[in-house]
């Protein structure tokens, strides 16, 4: 049952080359044979229901109800109603139902599953059942984890499909397994001789153990699978057997049409629309070697291209050959898509009649293409149409679940005949059946499209990459497996340190928990005796870091962390608890090792060792290059939007050129997953920019839609021009939805505006930063400003001249003036300037204090002549004169400050120190004045 896949691989995979395809006469013609001496003695029955009832037992099982379009564009509705889902005469009944209503067709249909009730981790799960014929149906025999957030979520946390049947071909089941980042499969098809599946019931299981999987249909074979991995975007690949390492839960259900099977039609009988399942059991073995090692791949073998360099065969449309096998050129048409094709004067033409539901509804493909990793190729072709339209070219790998090597490409036909060019570089591995796609179903268009002259050919070859060296993951993690559970030993990228021989370091994997388990088992003589540690981390300078991981031990004790030359010590306990330390880099790193030490007697645990950046924006800088960042550029412009790091200055920033920002903003995003956002706080977000011409950018934080095309922003779509020199631009917002964990900040440089640029250019983006934004700093200092006015007119003051009271509330209000007018040219408040500022109002009060202390009429060793208390008369010292940036002769005041006050770097350190100095020195003249009346 393919679970949440994108509406392209799913289109797609209607066409895919099958492989460990069996065709079979009907070998168990008598339906009522025991299968169960089919077994091998060793595995054991540990589960069974045979639906003996007249219901179905919840203990055992759940209903799982869903709307429809749910997943993969299916369109019944899950429900737990006795009318799609029941037991009788010892079967249980999965019934898809068509309703005629007033608002048109309504479909439901029944899914059950064992989850949290019959979960298991190995085994051989077995089925007697019946499927049903008709076009649009779809039933489904399958497994999903227990946990699908061990892994990640679909495809990364595997599926196994032990029995898929479509409608429309009841004569062939299908076997497969899900896994992997991106999104790969293995299947198998098992065909029957004149007979189907609907027609008798029929065995389907799996043997699944840690290194293997055997699909089998009565007794027979059909499909072998050892070679699988899961992993995050950009990460290493989990340890082997991940992500089939973890419990299974099973389920059936029967849907209703969707991207695989297309939709029902008039020929569909719903009368007899059931999954009928006898018997479901489950076997285990008593034990399972977990300790495998995924098989080594094969080298592949990559054929020759023509003469010419051709790797296409029948580029020039030469030989009118038939376009419905698996070879050379395949005419497909999938939900809905119909049309005609011919070859003829050296052309392909192709006519469309309906277009189907989705783009690749028609497709003209040709298989067998060999791609070479980080070989660098060229695909061309001529082409034009009856009239302006377009279709959709690009290189994939059907047995890889899909994947793009060289990515959907919109290509604008006219009528007139033109060449088209692009190049692309393999960088998965070694493929033998890369896969050219023209794709011309639902573009808004019927017009007749003609190709010819197809060439795929080698250009060059690069180097490959340098895995080797650190950088930023994808998650914003500085620590290469942090969480134990990469390589063979779920130890890669760790050293280890000992001086002693009594230890015993590695990780346990028990019920899927895998931590590092350190056991010294003699009493050392320092900390440093037992190291682990990992070297060369991509740390930078003149940044700040946060360290974290969680420690506890079987005893109390004490263990350290080194980085950068910084020692933090954790005093364990044998609660699991997570530490946190803050450590900055200046502009020299001292030493970018981290450094656990643990030569502590007895057992130590650690897991989830991070380093991140503090801000919550990850490698604002570029210092890592495109680390944590993602260039997307639709396919109608793909070919025109390329990227690299500008390093011109020494100061590295992200560069993208740009030959045409198609006709929406969207259309290109620099973009950042991930983003952590708190509902009820207020954020700054901040970056650098300039452009090689004067042009929009927009940038903002929004909701991550790409599982329900939600896309509502958090933060306002913030549209600024760019020119020649870089400028700052930043946004406040205050976070008013839910907090969000996996919001995305997006720069977006396409048509922004509705303004469309097909002059070619060069943006630069640098210093991006989100931080949190406390505004305590300023509201203090305003409500300090008007709390001064209300003491100035209140008793306690009565006393002094008007002249005096006058003057020091004009100076006040031109202190909330200030205040006012900066806050709304430059209301970003950092961490950094409360400190600051904090500092200096720390100062400030240190100082009046001294001022208080002093008897009437005392000398001020910081005032000249003139301004002896005797000597201060009425407007000698005036607050308003101490103005944002003028001189401050009371030195008293301001000689710990003048940094702060003087270099104005900050508005808001401006306005701190001279609102307060003024409120100061107001303060002191009433108190003098006091003293001398």
């Amino acid at each position: 049952m393919k679970k949440k896949i994108c509406n392209v691989l799913v289109g797609t995979l209607v066409t895919s080359m099958m492989s460990n395809t069996v065709n079979v006469s009907n070998v168990y013609a008598d339906s009522n044979i025991d299968f169960m001496k089919e077994t091998s003695e060793d595995w054991k029955l540990v589960w069974e229901d045979n639906f003996d009832g007249d219901s179905l037992n919840m203990e055992d099982w759940n209903y799982e109800t869903h709307e429809p379009g749910w997943v993969n564009n299916e369109l019944q509705e899950y429900t737990d109603s006795t009318d799609n889902i029941y037991v009788k005469d010892g079967e249980l009944v999965l019934k898809a139902i068509k309703d005629e209503t007033e608002d048109g067709v309504k479909y439901t249909s029944g899914k059950v599953t064992t989850q949290n009730k019959r979960d298991y981790k190995y085994g051989r799960f077995e089925a007697r059942l019946k499927v049903p014929e008709g076009q649009g149906l779809w039933p489904a025999f399958w497994m999903m984890p227990t946990d699908e957030n061990l892994y990640g979520s679909w495809p990364r946390c595997g599926e196994i499909d032990i029995m898929e049947v479509l409608g429309h071909e009841p004569e062939k089941a299908y076997g497969t397994i899900h896994y992997g980042n991106p999104h790969r499969e293995q299947q198998g098809t098992y065909i029957l001789d004149g007979t189907t599946f609907a027609d008798d019931y029929h065995v389907f299981s799996v043997e699944w153990e840690p290194s293997e999987m055997r699909f089998y249909i009565d007794g027979n074979l059909y499909h072998t699978v050892n070679d699988w991995y899961t992993k995050q975007e950009g990460d290493d690949e989990k340890t082997y057997p991940a992500p089939f390492d973890q419990t299974f839960y099973l389920q059936f259900n029967l849907a209703v049409g969707g991207n695989w099977p297309g939709n029902p039609d008039e020929t569909t009988d719903f009368e007899n629309a059931e999954l009928k399942v006898d018997y479901v059991k489950v076997y285990q073995l008593d034990s399972y070697d977990e300790n495998v090692t995924k098989p080594e791949k094969e080298p592949v073998d990559l054929r020759d291209p023509d003469a010419t360099g051709n790797y296409i065969n029948n580029g020039d449309f030469s030989v009118n050959e038939d376009l419905t096998d698996n070879e050379g050129w395949i005419k497909l048409t999938t939900l809905g898509g119909r049309g005609e094709s011919i070859i003829e004067n050296n052309k392909i033409i192709l006519t469309t009649e309906e277009v189907g539901k989705e783009n690749y509804s028609l497709q003209l493909v040709q298989p067998q293409l060999p791609l070479k990793q980080y070989g660098e190729y060229r695909l061309t072709f001529d082409a034009r149409a009856d009239e302006d339209r377009t279709m959709i070219v690009n290189v994939t790998s059907p047995d890889r679940g899909y994947v793009r090597q060289f990515e959907d490409t919109v290509v604008n036909l006219t009528n007139e005949l033109q060449s088209y060019s692009y190049d692309f570089i393999m960088k998965d591995i070694d493929e033998a059946n890369g896969r050219v796609e023209f794709s011309y179903g639902n573009q808004g268009s019927l017009a007749t499209i003609e190709i010819s002259n197809v060439r795929l050919e080698k250009i060059g070859q690069h180097e490959a990459e340098d895995n080797n060296k650190k950088t930023v993951l994808p998650d914003g993690n500085y620590v290469y497996n942090g969480t134990f559970d990469v390589g063979q030993d779920r130890m890669k990228y760790w050293d280890i340190e000992s001086t002693i021989d009594n230890v015993s370091i590695g990780v346990p994997n028990i019920n899927n928990s895998r931590e590092l388990k350190v056991d010294v088992k003699e009493n050392p003589a320092s900390l440093s005796d037992v190291i682990v540690k990992q070297t060369d981390l991509a740390i930078a300078k003149n940044k700040e870091y946060t360290l974290s991981f969680d420690a506890y031990g079987e005893e109390d004790k004490t263990i350290k962390a080194q980085i950068n030359g910084e020692s933090f010590e954790a005093n364990i306990t044998t609660e699991k608890t997570n530490f946190k330390y803050k450590f900055k880099t200046g502009e020299v790193l001292n030493n970018s090792n981290l450094e656990l030490l643990l030569g502590a007697y007895g057992v130590t645990y650690i897991d989830n060792v991070r380093i991140k950046e503090t801000g919550l924006i990850t490698n604002g800088d570029f210092g890592n290059g495109f680390a944590k960042w993602e260039l997307f550029a639709d396919s109608s412009v793909s070919s025109k939007v390329s990227s690299s790091i500008d390093n011109s200055t020494g100061d590295p920033s992200a560069r993208i050129d740009i030959q045409d920002t198609g006709d929406a903003d969207w259309k290109i995003q620099l973009k950042q997953s991930n983003v952590k956002l708190e509902k009820g706080k207020k954020y700054v977000l901040s970056l650098d920019a300039k452009s090689t011409i004067d042009r929009s950018i927009m940038f903002t934080i929004q909701r991550d839609g790409s599982s329900d095309n939600d896309w509502r922003p958090y933060s306002p779509n913030e549209i600024v021009e760019l020119k020649g020199e870089y400028n700052k631009y930043q946004v406040i917002f205050e976070m008013t939805e839910e907090s969000d964990e996996n919001s995305i900040f997006s720069i977006a440089m396409g048509a922004v505006n509705g303004t469309q640029i097909t002059d070619e250019h060069s943006i630069n983006i640098d210093n991006v930063k989100l931080e949190e934004y406390i505004p305590l700093v300023t509201e203090n200092l305003f409500n300090t400003i008007k709390n001064a006015k209300v003491i100035v007119y209140s008793d306690e003051f009565d006393e002094i001249v008007e002249e005096d009271r006058e003057k020091l509330i004009a100076a006040l209000n031109e202190a909330e003036e200030v205040y006012e007018n900066a806050v709304s040219e430059n209301p970003t408040v950092t961490q950094e300037i409360i400190d600051n500022a904090e500092q200096n109002l720390k100062n400030i009060m240190d100082n009046l204090r001294k001022e208080e202390q002093k008897e009437p009429g005392q000398d001020d060793n910081n005032q000249d002549e003139n301004n002896k208390p005797g000597n201060n008369k009425p407007g000698d010292n005036k607050p308003g004169n101490n103005k944002p940036g003028a001189d401050n002769k009371n030195e008293g005041i301001n000689k710990n400050n003048k940094s702060l006050v003087n270099t104005g770097s900050e508005a808001h350190v401006i306005i701190l120190a001279s609102a307060l100095v003024m409120v100061a020195v107001g303060v002191k003249i009433i108190k003098r004045k006091k003293s001398i009346n």
